[in-house]
């Protein structure tokens, strides 16, 4: 079992010259969950099943990462 990391994105936005107008929202990535699974795609099925709002496909999909790959400034959100 690996432990898999669930990234979500959170948008700001406003219709001020701060963000363009409304075109350049500021997106700030997060880790939305955390699952063990034995590979990729199971991690990707048991994300789907506790929050169906989550999709991994797409321009604005959800990412995933291991321990290996996950960003240093995403492993400081990670509540311990």
């Amino acid at each position: 079992m690996q432990t898999y990391y669930i990234i979500g994105e959170k948008y700001e936005n406003a219709n001020t010259a701060e963000f363009g107008f409304g075109d350049f929202p500021k997106r700030t990535p997060y880790v939305a969950a955390v699952v063990e699974a034995e590979t990729l795609r199971k991690a990707q099925n048991k994300a789907k099943k506790t929050n169906a709002n989550f999709m991994f496909s797409g321009m604005f999909g959800n990412r995933v990462h291991t321990d290996e790959t996950l960003p240093d400034y995403l492993r400081a959100t990670i509540a311990s």
